[in-house]
C-alpha cells in the first residue's frame, strides 16, 4: 500500500516535472511567434499602408516559427487592425477597428479550432489531461511617428523667467530699444526654451526608430515702419516653418539657435501655430497611418488671431494629438489644457527652465511605442 501511495505522488512529481515545464517552454515558444508575426505586420502596414500587406507579412513571419515541434500558422480572422491609446494609469489600449489603423493585434493559437494542432502532453493523461492548448495575443502599434514642436516666438520669450512683461534678461536694453533687440542668449525665456530642445533632440536621437519631425515658430504678423528704423520694412510672418517635417533631427538645434540673431516681436496667435502645424501633418505627402502628433509651448495668453480652442477642434478631426507645456505662471494654462483635452493629448505647466526641459524629455520618451502586449 505504502508503494502504491509513493507510486502515485512519484506519477503526479513526475508530470508536473516534465509536462508543466514542457507547458511553459510552449507558451514561450508559442510568444515569440506571435510577437514576431505582430511586429512584421504593422512594418508592412506601415511601410505600404495596405491591409492586405500587413495580413501578408504577418502569416508570412509567423509561419517561420516552430512551437512544440510544428510549422504555427494563422488564418485572417487572427488579424485585426485597429489603433492605440493611452489609458489614465499610463498603459495602452488596443482599439479594434479604429481608424486610422496605427496597430494590429495578432491571435496565434494551437486549440481545436485554430489552423494548429494542440499540443499533447507526455504524463498528463495519467490525471486526465492528454492536451494542452495554449494561445496567445500580440498587439503592436505603429513604428512611424511624425511630430511638429510648435514654438511660441512672441516677443515675451525675449523677456526674463520672472514673470512679469516687459523684465528682461541683464545686459537686455530696456524698452523701447529692448523691443527691437534679438532674444538674450543668456536667462531669456527664448533661451530656456533652447536648453529644453537640445534635451529633446538628444532623447530623441537614442531612438532606435527615429521619428519625423518638424518645427513651426509662431507669433504674429509684423511689419515694422520707419519709426523702428533701422528695421524699417522688416516683415515677421505669423508662422514660419523653421524646419520642414522630415528626418531632420539634426537640424532642429541650429534651427532654434537662428532666431538669436534676429529680433522677435509681435503677439500671440496661437490658432495659427497650430493651424500650420495641421497643415504640415496632413500635407498629401506624409504618412496616413503615422501617429501625428504636436508639441504646442507657449508662455502666454493667445490675444489675436481666432480661439485656439477651434484650431484645436480641426487638429482632433484630423487625428492629430496636441500635448500642451505651458511655460510659467503668466501662461493660459487654462486654454491649454483644453487643446490638450479636444486632442487627447497631455497638457504640462512648468514653472521654470529645469521643468520646462524635464517635460521635453519626457515627451520624447513617450513617443515610441512598438509591442504593447
Amino acid at each position: 500500500m505504502l508503494i502504491a501511495v509513493m507510486m502515485s505522488i512519484f506519477l503526479v512529481s513526475l508530470v508536473f516535472t516534465v509536462d508543466v515545464a514542457y507547458m511553459q517552454l510552449v507558451r514561450t515558444e508559442l510568444r515569440v511567434a506571435a510577437d514576431a508575426s505582430a511586429k512584421a505586420g504593422m512594418e508592412a502596414l506601415t511601410r505600404t499602408e495596405s491591409t492586405s500587406a500587413g495580413i501578408a507579412a504577418a502569416k508570412a513571419l509567423v509561419q517561420r516559427n516552430n512551437v512544440a515541434g510544428q510549422q504555427i500558422q494563422i488564418s485572417d480572422n487572427d488579424i485585426q487592425f485597429g489603433r492605440t491609446e493611452v489609458n489614465s494609469d499610463g498603459s495602452w489600449a488596443f482599439l479594434p477597428n479604429e481608424q486610422p489603423y496605427s496597430a494590429i493585434q495578432v491571435t496565434v493559437g494551437m486549440t481545436d479550432d485554430s489552423p494548429n494542432s494542440t499540443v499533447p502532453l507526455f504524463f498528463g493523461r495519467i490525471l486526465g489531461q492528454s492536451n494542452f492548448t495554449p494561445q496567445h495575443t500580440a498587439v503592436a502599434a505603429n513604428l512611424v511617428q511624425e511630430i511638429i514642436l510648435c514654438l511660441d516666438r512672441s516677443h515675451s520669450m525675449c523677456f526674463d523667467e520672472s514673470g512679469y512683461s516687459w523684465s528682461y534678461p541683464s545686459g537686455t536694453p530696456d524698452y523701447p530699444s529692448g523691443y527691437i533687440t534679438p532674444p538674450n542668449p543668456v536667462g531669456s525665456r527664448w533661451a530656456a526654451l533652447d536648453g529644453a530642445i537640445q534635451r529633446f533632440v538628444s532623447t530623441v536621437g537614442l531612438l532606435q526608430i527615429q521619428p519625423d519631425v518638424g518645427v513651426v515658430t509662431w507669433g504674429s504678423d509684423i511689419v515694422l515702419s520707419s519709426y523702428w528704423y533701422p528695421y524699417s520694412g522688416h516683415y515677421t510672418p505669423a508662422t514660419i516653418v523653421d524646419v520642414p517635417l522630415g528626418q531632420n533631427l539634426g537640424s532642429i538645434n541650429a534651427a532654434i539657435a537662428d532666431k538669436y540673431n534676429d529680433i522677435m516681436m509681435g503677439g500671440t496667435n496661437m490658432s495659427a501655430g497650430i493651424d500650420k502645424a495641421v497643415e504640415l501633418l496632413t500635407d498629401p505627402s506624409t504618412n496616413s497611418l503615422a501617429q501625428k502628433t504636436i508639441i504646442l509651448m507657449s508662455d502666454g495668453q493667445w490675444n489675436t488671431g481666432r480661439d485656439p480652442i477651434e484650431a484645436a477642434q480641426d487638429a482632433a478631426d484630423a487625428n492629430i494629438t496636441i500635448h500642451t507645456i505651458s511655460f510659467l505662471a503668466a501662461a493660459d494654462q487654462y486654454t491649454m489644457e483644453q487643446v490638450a483635452s479636444i486632442t487627447g493629448g497631455r497638457s504640462y505647466v512648468a514653472p521654470d527652465s529645469e521643468t520646462l526641459e524635464d517635460v521635453f524629455e519626457e515627451l520624447a520618451k513617450m513617443l515610441p511605442v512598438v509591442l504593447i502586449d
